[in-house]
């Protein structure tokens, strides 16, 4: 599929992805990446599809995420690095496109009428939790919450 550098970049930007996170998953130098941005060159189709496929796959967590609930309220969570973003989900996502992809699910429970908030996930607290559970996830630490939780 045809991509234009404008697409390429408005992708990667929208999905919160840096040129170097780019030209890593798509095995290029970051000059490359700009290059094909600058439109210097056309943008293969690997690399659109790279990213057409984090698209979709940010989609859907989207619409996963709102759809949880009809009534609320929705308690979704912030991960503040890589690293406690995939040991607590299993994503490989950079840290930012899975942020960019909570606060959307925010805004489209909000949107239809569901009362939302996004938390930051606390690694050492999820785990004293979980001692206590015989199963785990964070999304039911998250729902444990207090709604009047404080920063």
């Amino acid at each position: 599929m045809d991509v234009t550098p404008a697409e390429l970049k408005t992708t990667r930007e929208a999905l919160g992805l840096s040129s170097e996170w780019v030209a890593e998953a798509g095995g290029v130098a970051v000059r490359t990446i700009r290059h094909w941005e600058s439109g210097a060159a056309r943008v293969p189709d690997d690399i659109a599809d790279l990213l057409n496929d984090l698209a979709r796959q940010v989609r859907a967590h989207i619409d996963s995420s709102a759809a949880r609930t009809e009534s609320g309220p929705v308690t979704l969570l912030r991960y503040r690095d890589q690293e406690a973003l995939q040991q607590a989900t299993g994503l490989t996502w950079p840290v930012a496109t899975h942020a960019i992809a909570q606060l959307r699910a925010i805004e489209v429970l909000r949107d239809h009428g569901v009362t939302a908030r996004l938390l930051w996930f606390d690694p050492a607290e999820y785990a004293a939790w979980a001692q206590t559970r015989s199963e785990a996830s964070p999304e039911q630490w998250a729902a444990v919450q207090p709604w009047e939780r404080k920063p």
